[in-house]
């Protein structure tokens, strides 16, 4: 297993991010992102912001998030580490840091494996970490761990609800269409004397 790299294709697969980034511009970016954040970046060659929807979970307060070395997002914050983060929360303004302190990435990993244990099981097997948390240490520069923190400095803009109006006349074509639907028409029986 340690020469796979892994991928969760529910995270990963293109379709999936251009869904995310279609419901964050729908205006449902409430809905969305309760599980994963949207996460404006300056691209490393292009200079251009780019998204990416990135899973993400809390530890004492802090936004912690995996990444897969190949990931772009992951590329283009590591060459500038200034983004925007869009979660249920609000946007702010961030520079993420790749955590390399074994006692906060201990932390956030115990945290993880008890919320989410099969993320946590497969993403530190991939890391070589046989005997949590005696072998993190060792595995440290394999893991891919990052925090978001509040900066004052200018980042790239977010990603604007646009479409909003699409769901507003979603949901009255809906209801247009329940309102429509025929009603049961109660006969009434004569009885026979």
């Amino acid at each position: 297993m340690r020469g796979i790299l892994m991928r969760n294709t529910a995270y990963s697969s293109a379709q999936t991010a251009d869904l995310h980034m279609w419901l964050w511009r729908l205006g449902l970016g409430v809905l969305i992102g309760q599980f994963n954040l949207l996460l404006t970046t300056i691209g490393k060659q292009s200079g251009f912001p780019r998204r990416a929807s990135v899973p993400y979970f809390f530890v004492n307060g802090k936004i912690y998030a995996l990444a897969m070395p190949d990931e772009q997002w992951y590329q283009n914050a590591l060459a500038n580490p200034l983004a925007t983060l869009q979660s249920a929360y609000g946007t702010q303004s961030v520079s993420v840091r790749r955590v390399t302190d074994t006692k906060e990435m201990a932390d956030a990993f115990a945290h993880l494996r008890h919320y989410r244990p099969t993320t946590a099981a497969i993403y530190l097997a991939q890391a070589g970490v046989t005997r949590f948390p005696d072998d993190l240490a060792a595995a440290a520069p394999r893991i891919h761990l990052v925090t978001f923190e509040p900066t004052t400095a200018q980042t790239p803009p977010p990603l604007e609800a646009d479409l909003s109006w699409l769901t507003v006349i979603g949901v009255l074509f809906i209801g247009w269409l329940l309102r429509r639907r025929p009603r049961r028409r109660t006969r009434k029986v004569l009885r026979k004397a």
